[in-house]
């Protein structure tokens, strides 16, 4: 990661109110300290946005570092270095476009990444293989409201409706692909070498991958057992139980999609799909912007060379798109 974004992370522990830990990394430029108050481009320290990222299933909070590297980079004018040392930015250094993110947090699942482990007793006991995805809801509202000052519930985008044949497909596709895929590896090098020879994997942009390698493993819980029975290999921090019971629940494809159309009819919602139509059928996408089910979403924009995954296979350009829906967004506030 560039050494100019700083890394904060936050842990939020409300136990006994909500029975698991919170943990999510906050991501801020060095230029943001450094930014005083310019009356070119009005705007002052504090009043840039902040952005609420939320992973997908089997990932983890540090999957969005490239996009947010880029986001970043594309959101501040760059500032020119010399060959033996870095100037100090200032508020010149700031793209005047009016789009200034100030600070991003990535909130992880509870039973993902860094957060498995500590959870683990938790998830363990009370929870071995079930997992509601309104609990991934419950752990940002726990966050936002007890970590960040804020109140913000959000819901979980669904992928459709229950009984229709188009989700019951990617339902069962998703379920069996949980079951078969590979989860155990002697080492971290050994998994890396695996899922780059993965046709899935393997198109990831190679940043993000290792991220995964770094993040979204974790040492086998055999490890903790005594010679000869111990195993020092590696497995995915999300369970294949877990994570099977996340595609089982019909939060995911019933209230997700209720709390999405009322999202759509009360706040501006902008769907962004990779062209490449591996999961999200176009019938699916069709059911999202479907205005006579009372779906309104503001926009609908595509990346190229992308299917499902778009985070892990062209952050550059998910981060490049995201950062033109907002500055249309401030074009459209500023003419009201």
């Amino acid at each position: 990661m560039n050494p100019t974004i700083l890394k904060t992370l936050y842990r939020v522990d409300n136990r006994p109110a909500y029975p698991l830990q919170v943990l999510a990394t906050r991501y801020r430029t060095q230029t943001d300290i450094a930014v005083q108050y310019d009356q070119d481009t009005e705007r002052d320290t504090g009043s840039g946005y902040t952005l609420i990222l939320l992973h997908a299933t089997g990932m983890h909070k540090e999957t969005w570092e490239v996009f947010i590297e880029h986001l970043f980079d594309y959101s501040l004018r760059r500032v020119s270095r010399s060959s033996n040392s870095t100037p100090a930015p200032s508020s010149h250094d700031i793209d005047r476009s009016g789009i200034w993110i100030e600070d991003v947090f990535s909130i992880e699942s509870p039973n993902h990444g860094e957060s498995a482990i500590v959870n683990e007793q938790v998830l363990k006991t009370t929870y071995e293989d079930r997992w509601s995805p309104s609990e991934y809801e419950r752990a940002v509202h726990t966050f936002l409201t007890e970590g960040a000052n804020a109140c913000w519930c959000p819901g979980i985008p669904g992928i459709s409706l229950k009984g229709n044949p188009e989700t019951d497909m990617v339902s069962q596709m998703l379920n069996a692909w949980t079951w078969l895929r590979h989860d155990v590896w002697p080492s971290r090098k050994t998994a890396k070498m695996y899922l780059q020879a993965d046709p899935l994997y393997g198109r990831w942009e190679p940043r993000v991958l290792d991220l995964y390698i770094k993040y979204g493993l974790r040492e086998h819980r055999a490890a903790k057992y005594k010679q000869p029975f111990q195993f020092k290999g590696v497995t995915t921090a999300l369970t294949k139980e877990q994570e099977a019971a996340t595609y089982r629940s019909d939060e995911l494809v019933v209230d997700a999609l209720e709390a999405y159309s009322a999202a759509t009819r009360k706040m501006p919602v902008y769907l962004i799909w990779g062209t490449e139509n591996n999961v999200a059928t176009p019938e699916l996408q069709e059911l999202l912007a479907d205005k006579e089910a009372g779906r309104f979403p503001r926009s609908i924009s595509y990346v190229e060379n992308a299917g499902h995954l778009v985070v892990q296979q062209q952050p550059d350009s998910l981060a490049e798109l995201v950062l033109s829906i907002l500055h249309k967004g401030v074009a459209t506030r500023n003419k009201l």
